[in-house]
């Protein structure tokens, strides 16, 4: 329980850095998904029950900052947390480029997701082409950057391990 609340943590910085520092970049509308990037790492090494309530509290999170519907990325991050969970069984390689990948389908996964509850709740003239667009290129950005978190998530959760040993 101590390395998913720590996760939470660094999850919680994660959000601060993904909608505020992130929309500085010269990537236009398109900000990378971090919080998708920790729920995919939980996902495949983290799968427990503080990992799955840990994905919907930071999908609330990033709704109660920058959403203007409660709850909507809560059910799409619980929704990929439960696919790749789902998945991970039978993935049995653990590579950077399996990983990425993982992250790009998980990232296309939230992004049906989320155009699903908009299209039932909420009816917008022209969303399509905007919104496949730019669920496309998150999605390869934040596959892209999967490589880098997941090995700054291991070598955290390694020192963590080290500490622990020690005391």
């Amino acid at each position: 329980m101590k390395l998913s609340l720590s996760f939470f943590v660094v999850g919680i910085m994660l959000m601060l850095l993904q909608t505020t520092f992130l929309h500085l970049l010269p990537l236009g509308p398109v900000v990378p998904d971090l919080i998708l990037v920790l729920c995919v790492y939980w996902g495949l090494y983290h799968p427990t029950v503080g990992a799955a309530l840990g994905s919907f509290l930071l999908g609330y999170s990033v709704d109660v900052v920058s959403s203007p519907i409660l709850g909507l990325n809560a059910f799409a991050m619980s929704l990929v947390f439960l696919a790749v969970y789902l998945s991970s069984r039978s993935i049995w390689l653990h590579h950077p480029v399996v990983s990425s990948i993982v992250v790009l389908l998980a990232s296309l996964v939230k992004g049906a997701a989320l155009i699903l509850v908009w299209t039932v709740f909420l009816s917008v003239d022209g969303f399509w082409t905007g919104a496949i667009r730019y669920i496309l290129l998150e999605a390869l950005v934040a596959a892209v950057l999967a490589p880098v978190v997941f090995a700054l998530l291991r070598r955290g959760q390694a020192y963590l391990e080290q500490i622990r040993v020690a005391a």
